[in-house]
């Protein structure tokens, strides 16, 4: 299989500290999260606005843990990831990512708004015509990247790697500016929502860039 590109207008994530316990919890047996200090792990929300795909423009909300990443030769990942849920605001996006790359997902429609002003940029996420999510997250120094990140996936058919490759501009930062709003709602039913730090220790933003993913290896 051919590498798959996702073209995105923006991409914006936010690494937020929550207790190693509840990490533990959505993790399955024998992967082990990134400990930033002891008893406390990272959690990763990521929106995507994608603009151009084999299932054509959609948006993509992605939960994940920080977890160790995998080095093969000799290619050092930015960050690893274990996403644990993914939803987007169309039944072929998510069909597409269940088939190809073994994600799991919120199996209806969301509905992803972008609020986007000088410096930074909001989402509010909408699932079951309810609030589930709202973040904010920052811009400082904008520079051309290709960097590589991991995610691995699990499910009953057995473990994946996917390594991809996100290209565009890039600002990345720790000024704690950013912000994360997770209502009551079943969409964070896995996530103690209180033991949630609401600002973000690491802000990302992508722009006018791509995700290259390589074929997916079973490990």
């Amino acid at each position: 299989m051919p590498i798959t590109r996702y073209g995105y207008r923006d991409a914006i994530s936010g690494f937020f500290e929550f207790p190693t316990d509840n990490a533990r919890r959505i993790l399955p047996k024998g992967i082990e999260p990134v400990e930033p200090h002891h008893g406390t792990s990272i959690l990763a929300v990521t929106v995507f606005d994608f603009d151009e795909s084999e299932v054509g423009e959609y948006g993509e909300v992605v939960y994940a843990v920080i977890v160790p990443p995998l080095v093969r030769d000799g290619r050092l990942p930015k960050s690893a990831f274990f996403p644990w849920q993914v939803a987007t605001t169309t039944a072929a996006a998510r069909a597409h990512a269940i088939e190809r790359w073994h994600l799991p997902h919120w199996m209806d429609d969301v509905r992803v708004e972008f609020l986007r002003e000088k410096g930074r940029l909001t989402a509010k996420v909408n699932a079951d015509g309810a609030p589930a999510l709202e973040m904010t997250i920052t811009d400082h120094s904008w520079q051309p990247v290709s960097h590589l990140y991991q995610s691995f996936q699990r499910d009953d058919s057995g473990s994946y790697l996917a390594n991809i490759l996100f290209e565009g501009e890039k600002s990345e930062h720790e000024e704690e500016a950013g912000r994360i709003v997770l209502p009551d709602h079943a969409f964070n039913k896995d996530i103690v929502v209180s033991e949630v730090y609401e600002t973000p220790f690491r802000e990302l933003w992508m722009r006018n860039g791509c995700q290259l993913f390589d074929p997916l290896a079973k490990l």
